[in-house]
């Protein structure tokens, strides 16, 4: 059976979070175009390891790896590389699996 992928735009989750909240359309894209300078501020911070809490169960980090410190150096010339990461916990991973498996039964 193939996999089919579903992308949200930012106009979707825009939508489904001013639903959900009964903020207006243009307050929550304010909001979340907000969130993403703060975490392109972030980021671009002079730290060069940087951990953010999004919400309950998700971090994401950056990490900046000075040139010529990196095994990919070799092949990329560059200043400083940033790697990016996401990690979500147990809890949350949990909890998505028992909506995933609510879903399936609903069906």
């Amino acid at each position: 059976m193939q996999e089919t992928k579903k992308c949200y735009s930012q106009k979707e989750i825009i939508n489904i979070i001013s639903r959900d909240t009964g903020c207006t359309i243009r307050d929550t894209t304010k909001i979340l175009n907000s969130l993403c300078q703060v975490v392109k501020d972030k980021f671009s911070d002079n730290s060069h390891i940087v951990e953010l809490k999004l919400f309950p169960g998700l971090k994401v980090g950056a990490r900046y790896v000075p040139a010529g410190q990196s095994n990919l150096s070799d092949y990329i010339q560059s200043d400083d590389m940033l790697f990016l990461s996401a990690e979500f916990s147990r809890r949350f991973k949990d909890s998505v699996r028992e909506l995933h498996k609510q879903t399936i039964l609903w069906r």
